[in-house]
């Protein structure tokens, strides 16, 4: 298989990663806007619209496991690459919420917070959870190839994310039904692994398509919104009618996934900038929230509500830009040291 330079997966990472920043800062401003509000209405649409963001990035990172992994399957040197990418941000960033955020100096209580992700902070949950994927990814991979494996895993995560949704949530608290849960994300992962088998393949299908996976992709978003609208008004919780965890985003994560592989992206200025997004956005992902964190406080102390337009558009531009500065600068300083 060819060296992994797809530019359409690039450019969906970059997507991923705006949605992710927006799915927390409408979150925000759905919970200080007045009900019906135009800023409740925005926010709530643009939240939902970006509920492609996590499914996404764990089906790009199943493809880019399956495409690398063909290349060289020492599975030591594979562990090795893969989570000393991540594992140590992780645990800078953990620490940098415990201490700052949290005010947490209760060394004994770490660890378990970091297997969990989530009790750090809520964003952190995504960490724990991909850290288990890679660490099964051997396994997966050798059942992902074929297409059974992947209706198994669809199976698997459909049935537990139904019963999540229509029966146990809001009602039943369990641990076992927390985002963190490898099982709710098992299929996209096994759906990336996959498409890594003959991706040239399904890439020029999916480009002969162009304009039916677009009208797809707007009645499946059509129906996302009215779904969300529907539950608000006949009084489902927030978290039940917003949720990543309905059977709904899987139908929706898939067809924007094909979507963007489907899509020729020409290399302009706009394009510059969505790989510049791409190439950092673990960074963003990691200090986004922090950045939102003390923006809300600046708001609040200025008596100034979070619950409009301003404060969504202005808190989404800079928890973009802010992180992506400083992650362009600190890359530019270690390629001058290693130089």
């Amino acid at each position: 298989m060819a060296k992994y330079n797809f530019t359409e997966i690039d450019m969906g990472k970059a997507y991923a990663t705006f949605a992710v920043v927006m799915i927390h800062i409408s979150a925000f401003v759905i919970g200080a806007a007045t009900k019906g509000s135009q800023s409740y209405k925005v926010a709530i649409i643009l939240n939902q619209l970006s509920r492609f963001s996590v499914p996404l990035f764990i089906i790009f990172s199943g493809l880019g496991l399956g495409l690398s992994y063909k290349k060289d399957k020492n599975l030591l040197r594979f562990y090795k690459k893969r989570l000393l990418k991540v594992i140590p941000p992780y645990i800078l960033w953990g620490i940098i919420y415990l201490t700052i955020i949290n005010k947490n100096f209760n060394y004994n209580s770490w660890l378990e917070l970091f297997l969990k992700g989530d009790k750090i902070f809520y964003h952190l949950y995504f960490l724990p959870l991909i850290i288990e994927l890679y660490l099964f990814f051997p396994v997966l991979y050798i059942v992902s190839k074929k297409i059974w494996g992947v209706i198994l895993a669809l199976i698997l995560s459909g049935g537990v994310i139904t019963s999540a949704h229509y029966f146990n949530i809001p009602n039943l608290s369990l641990d076992f039904y927390s985002k963190r849960n490898p099982i709710f994300w098992l299929f996209y992962f096994c759906l990336g692994i996959y498409l890594s088998e003959n991706i040239k393949k399904y890439r020029e299908k999916f480009k002969c398509h162009k304009a039916l996976i677009s009208c797809i992709l707007l009645i499946c978003l059509s129906g996302i919104l009215i779904e969300t609208f529907i539950s608000i008004k006949v009084g489902k919780s927030l978290d039940y009618a917003t949720t990543f965890i309905r059977p709904s985003i899987i139908i929706y994560s898939i067809i924007f996934t094909i979507y963007i592989l489907s899509r020729d992206f020409s290399q302009g200025r706009l394009f510059k900038f969505l790989k510049n997004i791409s190439i950092n956005s673990f960074a963003i992902y990691f200090a986004h929230p922090l950045i939102i964190y003390y923006y809300i406080k600046i708001f609040k102390g200025y008596k100034i509500s979070i619950g409009s337009l301003e404060f969504l558009i202005s808190s989404f531009i800079i928890s973009i830009i802010i992180p992506l500065i400083i992650s362009m600068i600190f890359n530019k300083i270690k390629r001058k040291i290693k130089l």
